[in-house]
């Protein structure tokens, strides 16, 4: 009731407002009924147009108009606003429960099976302890060394239990046929280089391949040609 009762009162004195005849008390209680009553404002918009379209009627005073656009404009800073934070939300969301590849930890990986091929190739085996699920492998140059990854899909914070994964086992050349730099080092690295495990590195004395070993690393070169 006193609702309806103020929009009445605030309606019936809008034509003053706009011929500016009210005092700055009256003006600031209308400004502040308006910001929040969506039917006021209709009204004065509608009172307005009435009068700039009726001969003989004054021009709505600029101070009015004004006070309209500045109410539009908080409107569309609060939208605006609004829309950022469900942006936010949403990215924070897809931060903390979406999943997404992770560099496996150096102390969740386990390297073995390490020893020299005749043609000096080193032979290496890595399994590695995740979560969720090995998506992607890789081997890169950094200057004289060989610097291997393994990455892993999972969520941010996963909670499920870790599993092992054998990694294929590999051969890795100490020449390459496209470069003269030869290869001094062999790193598995997780997380930066601080986090770093050693492989082969020259000088290191390793096993010799036996005849089996020898047998089935001809044969693998073969099928991959």
């Amino acid at each position: 009731m006193d609702s309806k009762l103020n929009c009445s009162i605030i309606q019936d004195i809008l034509p003053n407002y706009i011929e500016g005849l009210t005092s700055d008390i009256t003006n600031k209680a209308i400004q502040d009924h308006l910001a929040s009553c969506a039917d006021c404002r209709k009204a004065l918009e509608n009172m307005t147009s009435e009068m700039e379209e009726t001969n003989g009627m004054k021009v709505v005073p600029p101070k009015q108009i004004n006070f309209l656009k500045k109410i539009k404009l908080r409107q569309w800073k609060v939208a605006g606003m609004s829309v950022l934070v469900s942006v936010i939300v949403l990215l924070c969301v897809f931060y903390f429960i979406g999943t997404r590849d992770f560099p496996v930890s150096g102390r969740d990986i386990t390297i073995g099976d390490v020893y020299q091929m005749k043609d000096g190739s080193i032979h290496y085996s890595i399994s590695a302890n995740v979560n969720g699920y090995v998506s992607n492998t890789s081997s890169q140059s950094d200057g004289e060394s060989e610097i291997i990854r393994i990455y892993e899909h999972r969520r941010l914070n996963s909670s499920d239990g870790k599993n092992i994964i054998l990694i294929p086992e590999k051969w890795s050349p100490l020449s390459n046929s496209n470069s003269a730099q030869e290869k001094t080092a062999i790193y598995y690295e997780g997380n930066g280089q601080s986090d770093r495990i050693l492989i082969w590195k020259k000088g290191m004395e390793l096993p010799k391949a036996n005849a089996e070993q020898e047998a089935h690393y001809q044969t693998t070169r073969t099928k991959n040609r």
